[in-house]
């Protein structure tokens, strides 16, 4: 059997890590998931956290332009600035804190410490933005002191972030990591539903600075209760990380991860890239291209899209473990694609109502892979600065679809038609465009996928 395996090594070039990552896969094939009371725990403790993060990301990408606007900022750059700056911030983070959490063995486990004092920190940050926003009159100063506020919440955010991603790979086996994903993005779609229609309603009733608070007890509340619930233990291996690792990422990357980890990359940066341009255009594009309120269209599209993605939840698992994460990512790929372009498409309000059923389907697919993908495929020992280097490819290029967004729809936000180049329909084109890409590069992962299984028999490895 090891001769076998090590002549297979070094016919193929594979990595160790990689050839132990395809033993798993074969071991786990035949297992079953079994609902205990264990496995709902660490779901829940991983979903918590989650639900906490979305209260971030909705006041963020969906209704930063308006809060920064309520407080006087309206500017469209300081706003583009601030944005940007917080998210580089938080990439920033993510891989910092992965590198230095893989590092860490305490009293209180590996992954609780940064988890709690990212989460607790940055939530007490926040909750500083209303005070500074309401008590000081100087416009220019107040943007000076929120970009220093959002810049360190966070860089902390993001190391409490990726010790977070990592616990899907800590905590569940690999069928197990489907229904882990599905999960956490119910929690997800749930907090971003509920702070969506609390946000909608303050800022119609002009009290947008408790936006504000109401996300850093969020923030707190979901990190307290992920690091009560999840095991506070150190992994047996004492990995050799080192700090300088840090700044050596495309060596590390190549070294233990090989050409799939760098595929990876670079198909969450084109899901990244269209997923964005959906998330934060899809409610203002229904206001702007049907003259309707804001909580109307938030309603039609992401809170109507919550309840059809309840609905899809066990085909959604059965089709990922029936036929394969990268099979079932081209799937996604093909059908976010196909909802973008329904997006750009459609000619009226109301066809919102269907839509969103092929939007539904596909951002539940999408969004459980980008946490159930990776994690099949994380270096043992190198969990959380993986996982925060794979977050970080989804994340850095928000900036970019923020601009090519801004671009587009310069003077023509009003446009609701292809007939026309720019406005929120052609936003959608390019995310489209960006999901097909996706695909392209799923189906080079696809082919070498299918010739590691064909040149690594089951009973080669048994």
């Amino acid at each position: 059997m090891k001769q076998g395996l090590i002549t297979f090594m070094i016919e193929n070039s594979i990595s160790s890590q990689e050839t132990f990552q395809v033993q798993d896969e074969i071991i786990e094939e035949s297992e079953k998931v079994k609902i205990t009371k264990k496995l709902v725990k660490f779901l829940i403790a991983t979903g918590m956290f989650s639900f906490g993060f979305n209260f971030l990301t909705t006041a963020e990408y969906v209704h930063f332009r308006r809060i920064m606007e309520d407080i006087g900022i309206t500017s469209a750059t300081m706003v583009s600035v601030l944005f940007s700056i917080s998210l580089v911030a938080l990439c920033i983070g993510a891989v910092l804190g992965g590198f230095i959490n893989d590092r860490i063995r305490s009293k209180f486990g590996q992954r609780a410490p940064s988890i709690f004092i990212g989460s607790i920190s940055a939530a007490l940050l926040f909750l500083i933005v209303p005070i500074v926003t309401q008590l000081i009159n100087n416009r220019r100063i107040v943007f000076i002191v929120l970009l220093i506020v959002l810049v360190i919440a966070h860089l902390l955010l993001g190391g409490a972030y990726t010790p977070w991603l990592a616990l899907v790979t800590d905590l569940f086996r690999r069928k197990e990591r489907t229904l882990a994903g599905v999960i956490i993005n119910i929690f997800s779609a749930a907090g971003a539903a509920i702070a969506i229609m609390i946000f909608s309603a303050l800022i119609e009733n002009n009290l947008s600075w408790l936006i504000w608070v109401i996300t850093g007890v969020a923030l707190a509340i979901g990190g307290i209760i992920t690091c009560t619930l999840i095991p506070h233990i150190n992994p047996e291996n004492d990995e050799n990380i080192k700090f300088r690792d840090i700044f050596r990422i495309p060596k590390i990357l190549w070294k233990y991860g090989g050409v799939t980890w760098i595929l990876l990359l670079v198909v969450n940066l084109f899901w990244g890239f269209g997923s964005h341009l959906v998330e934060t255009g899809l409610v203002a594009s229904l206001v702007k291209r049907f003259d309707v309120i804001e909580t109307t269209a938030s309603f039609a599209s992401n809170i109507l899209m919550g309840v059809y993605v309840v609905l899809f939840i066990v085909p959604i698992i059965w089709v990922v473990n029936k036929i394969g994460k990268i099979k079932a990512g081209i799937i996604a790929s093909i059908s976010y694609a196909l909802f973008c372009l329904l997006l750009a498409l459609m000619p009226n309000f109301n066809s919102i109502y269907f839509i969103v059923i092929v939007g539904g389907a596909s951002n539940i697919l999408l969004s459980t892979l980008q946490i159930a993908l990776p994690a099949d495929w994380v270096p043992k020992g190198r969990e959380a600065s993986f996982m925060g280097i794979f977050f970080v490819f989804s994340t850095i290029i928000k900036p970019i679809a923020t601009l090519v967004q801004g671009v587009l729809l310069e003077n023509k936000e009003d446009v609701s038609t292809l007939t026309v180049f720019g406005g929120y329909p052609w936003t959608f084109i390019f995310a489209s465009i960006s999901c097909v890409l996706a695909l392209i590069v799923l189906i080079t992962m696809l082919g070498r996928k299918q010739k590691k299984q064909i040149l690594t028999p089951v009973q080669n490895l048994s």
